[in-house]
């Protein structure tokens, strides 16, 4: 017997899957409800990395505690330490600088000697450290002010590491409390 000859029987019948278009519709919904609470989870770990970086950071002149702040923008979360000391010479961002400390070292520290160059001994005419050009008449000059170094004090990063272990957790809770 041949297929057309069940057909004739009415042996073979018509199946139907009923529900698909139902469990498209849900799964749609699902993954509506997943992004919404997933930028929740992201806007509290910005405003919890603001909050605990401001908590950690050291309070001087206060410009760097206001210069914390996270911002949202094409749907991501931004979160910035920012400060700016207007009394120097040139305006620079400070926040890196208490976050990772700075180095012990001599203002204006040229230390002269003698430097082997081009076969010739020139007495100070080039730092022996960096290797950069300078004037002869100042090759030995130090400066009495020195600068100590500033030790680290970490306030963003430990914040950030922290907040983003939680949520990387949150999401993980969310996903899971989904299915």
């Amino acid at each position: 017997m041949g297929i057309g000859d069940l057909l004739s029987y009415g042996r073979i019948g018509w199946g139907a899957v009923s529900g698909v278009d139902a469990f498209a519709n849900a799964l749609a919904q699902y993954s509506v409800k997943l992004v919404l609470r997933s930028k929740d989870i992201d806007a509290e770990a910005a405003a919890d990395i603001v909050e605990r970086a401001q908590a950690a950071v050291p309070r001087e002149s206060g410009r760097l505690f206001g210069g914390i702040q996270a911002q949202l923008a094409d749907g991501v979360w931004t979160v910035t330490a920012s400060a700016i000391n207007p009394r120097g010479r040139f305006e620079m961002d400070y926040a890196f600088l208490v976050e990772h400390g700075t180095q012990a070292g001599e203002r204006g520290g040229r230390r002269g000697g003698t430097v082997a160059v081009g076969g010739r001994a020139r007495a100070g005419a080039f730092n022996p450290e960096t290797g950069r050009r300078y004037r002869v008449a100042n090759a030995n000059r130090t400066s009495a002010r020195t600068h100590p170094g500033t030790q680290p004090q970490p306030y963003f990063y430990p914040a950030v590491d922290a907040v983003m272990e939680e949520r990387g957790l949150r999401q993980a809770e969310t996903l899971n409390e989904a299915l």
